[in-house]
């Protein structure tokens, strides 16, 4: 009795206890997620897609170029040691110094950086190109000198720059006659730098260049056609591979020196080892391969999960690392092929949408081919549904959250148990079918307050400038009956409403329940009758496809964005305005009302931001940057408190909104 009465007694103390602790392994485990935080952030969840990876002088450390920044790992225990950010759009390539003291990135922001390779501090940064809207440019090679004294650039036009760096000026540009160049490497004496590229189908150019002057040497013809190539250490070998298997060329005479005999997928990366004896490679196919040069002969074979964007040799070449789109990294015993360990938590794909669950323990996100739920309150990723082929636009939780409603490029609105990810069964009912040029899909999805309606709209998804060929059938909304307290809830189409002549962006749901709105590519917003099924008015304004809406909390208000750069606020019941247009929001994604109805914040494709406003006057009261690429989402917590935003850099930025709320 005595013990019963003392575990009575201390059970809560102790449960707390361990409470407390898992709680703090938690939060050390995930300590990844406040690494390099934009200003107003909290946190981040997912480290961005891996695009290159390479090893430290040193071998203890992995620099791993993303789409939000450069991650230096721990080789050993795979602990996260540092994220340097700074660039403001994905990171493409790294190389180290001969001398191992700098090391140098680009970036699709036209900027190159040099940074210390003992301390991860920044030394310099280089405007390589200026940027013009419209036009990509970014930094794809880097090269330096066998001297360390010049760094080489090339991104994805034909100008090559060669930059002095003791000075950071540019003291040679030129251009090549091939874009985008697969490879850029110095001669091992310094005088020449050769470049690598396809010039023509099935034709591709080795040009030699004078490194001190600049002058065009004299090209090599190599008649392949590739994805990815290295040349050897001695410049005296080409590997290449893409559309034929691998094959090696003498660099000096243009001639094919032997190929594999078999097609083993597209390549995404290729490196020689040191004594160019041995290749590595990735591929599309999942697959990191070792080859022997000499022979042409496949050595060792070892797998991914998904397409291995990057391979890189150890300083020592006893290890191989590879960085693949299944979000992972993983290290493998060169002369075994054996897998000796791992690092997770990398996101492969672009995220378009996002959800809270109503206690606001969840994050739900649809991208690329999947469905992610995530912890808010420690980062942790608890688990993710595959969507075969199917990329998922639009996201919603039922007002229980016992649902999860989907909808995306294959053309069904579709539903999951909220809890465990179960697939629940689809709505089918949508017409269309992707083409080579153009797909159809749902773009947005949204249940009804009561949980017993879901409404989707979608259609014909087509460039702003393309000729309009889609009939309405093919932009409609559709109404779907949700069976409650049903094993199987995905009941039959009550309505259909084809009044938009262009592809449907955005619906959602008036509070009570009465009204839903559609906005749509048309440049219009539609106004329909849940109770009559029938159309209310239309209201017109925008002058470019309506991209996003929400209701205010008391449903007095519709706020829509568009991609004229406008946002506009409608009386909900008149249709008048209820403020003049808000101007240079940029081109709207995504709208969200905070709960108590006194700010909505939009989400932002051409300057990658979220931004704040007053909801009563409209003033601007904050602009949160931080995502390298387009904010396809934004979301309020159910407290208000915490803002969520995803973006196609693979990431969500969970920003603090106590103190801009308590200063307002």
């Amino acid at each position: 009795m005595k013990i019963l009465n003392i575990v009575l007694a201390f059970g809560p103390l102790i449960s707390t206890f361990y409470l407390l602790t898992f709680l703090s392994a938690t939060a050390l485990s995930q300590s990844h997620i406040r690494l390099g935080l934009p200003a107003g952030a909290k946190a981040r969840l997912g480290k961005g897609r891996i695009h290159q990876i390479k090893y430290f002088p040193d071998g203890k450390r992995l620099a791993v170029a993303t789409s939000i920044g450069i991650w230096i790992y721990d080789v050993q225990t795979g602990e996260v040691l540092d994220l340097l950010t700074g660039h403001t759009e994905p990171v493409t390539s790294i190389v180290f110094s001969p001398d191992g003291e700098t090391f140098a990135s680009g970036s699709k922001d036209n900027t190159i950086r040099l940074w210390d390779t003992r301390t991860s501090k920044p030394k310099s940064t280089y405007v390589a190109y200026k940027h013009q809207k419209g036009v990509a440019r970014g930094v794809n090679l880097l090269a330096f000198s066998p001297s360390g004294k010049t760094l080489t650039s090339n991104g994805d036009i034909w100008v090559i720059k060669i930059w002095d760096l003791l000075t950071g000026n540019v003291i040679q540009t030129f251009s090549s006659d091939v874009n985008p160049l697969s490879a850029m490497t110095y001669s091992p004496d310094g005088a020449m730098l050769l470049t690598i590229g396809n010039s023509e189908k099935y034709e591709s150019l080795v040009e030699y260049w004078d490194s001190q002057t600049g002058d065009h040497i004299e090209d090599v013809v190599i008649e392949a056609n590739f994805n990815a190539a290295a040349i050897s250490p001695d410049c005296k070998i080409l590997a290449c591979g893409g559309e034929d298997p691998l094959q090696f060329w003498d660099i000096e005479t243009g001639k094919l020196l032997r190929s594999y005999t078999k097609w083993v997928g597209n390549f995404e990366s290729m490196e020689f080892s040191s004594d160019g004896k041995t290749l590595i490679t990735g591929s599309y196919w999942d697959r990191v391969d070792i080859w022997d040069v000499g022979t042409a002969k496949l050595l060792k074979s070892m797998r991914h999960a998904d397409t291995v964007n990057s391979v890189t040799y150890s300083p020592d070449e006893k290890t191989i690392a590879s960085g693949s789109d299944d979000g992972t990294i993983r290290f493998w015993d060169a002369a075994t092929g054996d897998q000796i360990n791992m690092i997770t938590g990398h996101t492969s794909s672009k995220i378009y949408s996002v959800a809270y669950s109503s206690d606001g323990n969840t994050l739900a996100c649809g991208g690329e081919s999947k469905i992610q739920w995530w912890d808010p309150l420690t980062g942790e990723h608890l688990k993710t549904i595959k969507e075969p082929s199917c990329d998922v636009h639009s996201i919603a939780y039922s007002s229980d959250a016992k649902l999860l409603a989907s909808g995306g490029t294959s053309m069904k609105a579709r539903l999951w148990d909220g809890q465990t990810g179960r697939f629940l069964g689809s709505f089918k009912g949508h017409k269309g079918r992707v083409t080579d040029a153009y797909k159809y899909q749902v773009s947005s999805v949204a249940f009804s307050p009561d949980g017993r309606t879901l409404a989707s709209g979608g259609g014909k998804k087509m460039p702003r400038n393309a000729v309009k060929k889609a009939s309405r059938e093919d932009n409609m909304v559709c109404l779907w009956e949700i069976r409650t307290g049903e094993l199987y809830p995905v009941g039959e189409r009550l309505a259909i409403f084809t009044e938009h002549t262009d592809w449907v962006s955005a619906v959602v749901f008036s509070p009570d329940g009465t009204t839903l709105a559609s906005g749509s590519q048309d440049r219009t917003i539609q106004l329909w009758d849940i109770n009559t099924r029938s159309h209310l008015k239309t209201l017109i304004g925008h002058e470019e496809g309506v991209t996003a809406m929400a209701y205010s909390p008391d449903g007095s208000t519709l706020v829509s964005g568009s991609q004229d750069g406008t946002i506009r606020l409608w009386h909900a019941h008149t249709g008048n305005f209820m403020l003049p247009s808000i101007e240079e929001a940029g081109q709207v994604t995504s709208l969200a009302y905070s709960p108590d109805g006194n700010l909505f914040v939009s989400g932002s494709e051409d300057n990658n931001a979220v931004h704040v406003w007053n909801a009563q006057t409209g003033k601007h009261l904050q602009t949160f940057t931080g995502h390298t690429q387009s904010v396809n989402a934004v979301v309020f917590s159910p407290d208000g408190e915490t803002l969520a935003s995803v973006s196609s850099d693979g990431t969500i930025l969970l920003w603090d909104l106590t103190q801009l709320v308590s200063d307002q």
